[in-house]
């Protein structure tokens, strides 16, 4: 998780996407500390960042690389946008460099707040609608899948308030309405990419370990072992062995993302903990078993016919590399709920706003929206996929999801998103628009 968290921050060798990397280029002031300082700014209101000289200065300088950030954003969805198609994707396949679109990102949304403060709306809202589209690129991305979602899971995290704080605004034209629910309505649309993204990684530790387990790198290994193991090594590790190891391997990594892609589906991270818990431990105990073996028994294998020896060897060689190969995926799935229930609530709420400006009302519940607003009311993932709750009293609504704590808290108290990031146990409160 670390270093995947590490990737997504700092990105690796693949760059960005034509037009993201001018803007990257443009970038001025935004190096170690600077850079940091973008979330503590988010925090402050518009007014208060307005008046800042530091927060002021930066915006200047970068004003060049946000207007070729909003280029780069409204670039249409190809899946392959922000990172270029690889045929056999493994670990060795360098990931997106997405620490630039994160700076671009925030600094989009910092000059929407200061934009919006000083009463310069078009602006603002150019910026939001920017925003906007990276989180609908991230979500049509067909390699780099899961890190893709993790970044868009971020984004949105980073986006919620601010895109709340934007549509609270009296000022916020429906031309502007219309187009932020349908970009965020385009990112919605594609959230099936998430099981291509899975199916992704799954084969990246495959072909990971093909890369890995060839005729060249175990004449390698077997150069390591004392003679008479090396002796069987040499007449077992044939073209028929890495055949069976890339089977038996390839079945546990299947499994494994079945379970994972079951977990994403149903929010529900518990039964991929547990299923992988027991697949770790019966590797671990086939490896074990196989070790206990005395050098008789191994002998009396190899005489007794190559096949029922190589079977073995190939499944204890199995057994180490599940062993070592997984990630604790499971802790991605409410982070990616999160995510998803940030970018629901935003929608239905955009949905609302446009049918009181159409109907002069509220409307009584959520499913007035639909299909005219709202393709459909978007379901509540910690509410057992129930639809989103909506409360309205007079002219004020909410609208709210149970959040990881699975609890209705009728939106009396809100999740603080960032600090359940940091620490997850940190989990009481809804996932709130109100207006």
């Amino acid at each position: 998780m670390k270093t995947l968290a590490l990737l997504l921050l700092l990105g690796a060798a693949c760059p960005a996407a034509a037009g993201y990397n001018e803007a990257a280029a443009a970038l001025k002031g935004l190096e170690g500390k600077e850079a940091n300082d973008l979330d503590g700014y988010l925090l402050q209101p518009g007014a208060v960042l307005s008046r800042s000289e530091k927060a002021t200065a930066l915006l200047a300088d970068n004003q060049p690389a946000l207007a070729l950030f909003r280029a780069a954003a409204a670039e249409p969805n190809t899946g392959y946008l922000l990172a270029p198609k690889t045929e056999a994707p493994s670990l060795s396949t360098p990931a997106p460099k997405y620490g630039p679109h994160v700076k671009l990102f925030k600094l989009a949304l910092l000059d929407a707040k200061v934009k919006a403060a000083r009463g310069q709306r078009a602006q603002a809202e150019e910026n939001l609608l920017a925003a906007a589209g990276l989180i609908a690129q991230l979500s049509a991305q067909k390699s780099s899948g899961l890190l893709s979602s993790m970044m868009w899971q971020l984004c949105v995290q980073k986006a919620f308030p601010v895109f709340a704080e934007s549509l609270r605004d009296p000022r916020a034209g429906a031309a502007y309405l219309k187009a932020l629910a349908a970009k965020l309505g385009e990112a919605a649309a594609n959230q099936d990419f998430l099981r291509g993204a899975l199916a992704e990684e799954t084969e990246r530790e495959k072909n990971t370990v093909r890369e890995n387990v060839t005729v060249d790198k175990l004449r390698l290994e077997r150069e390591k072992l004392p003679a008479l193991q090396r002796y069987a090594a040499n007449k077992l590790q044939d073209s028929e062995f890495i055949s069976l190891v890339n089977s038996k391997y390839g079945a546990a990594a299947d499994a494994r993302g079945a379970a994972l892609a079951e977990a994403f589906r149903a929010n529900a991270p518990a039964p991929y903990e547990e299923f992988v818990a027991k697949q770790l431990a019966g590797a671990k105990a086939g490896k074990e078993a196989y070790a206990s073996r005395s050098l008789w028994s191994h002998a009396k294998a190899f005489l007794g016919g190559a096949a029922e020896a190589r079977e073995a060897m190939a499944g204890f060689t199995a057994d180490t590399l599940i062993d070592i190969a997984s990630p604790a995926y499971g802790k991605l799935v409410p982070r990616y709920h999160a995510g998803l229930s940030g970018l629901s609530v935003l929608r239905a709420a955009l949905a609302v706003k446009l049918y009181l400006r159409a109907k002069k009302r509220l409307p009584e519940g959520l499913a007035q929206l639909a299909p005219e607003f709202l393709p459909a009311v978007p379901q509540d993932t910690f509410n057992a996929g129930a639809p989103l709750s909506y409360l309205k009293d007079k002219k004020k609504f909410k609208v709210y999801s149970f959040g990881p704590d699975g609890k209705d808290d009728r939106a009396a108290l809100e999740l603080d998103l960032n600090a359940w990031t940091e620490n997850q146990a940190m989990a009481a409160g809804d996932i709130i628009y109100v207006d």
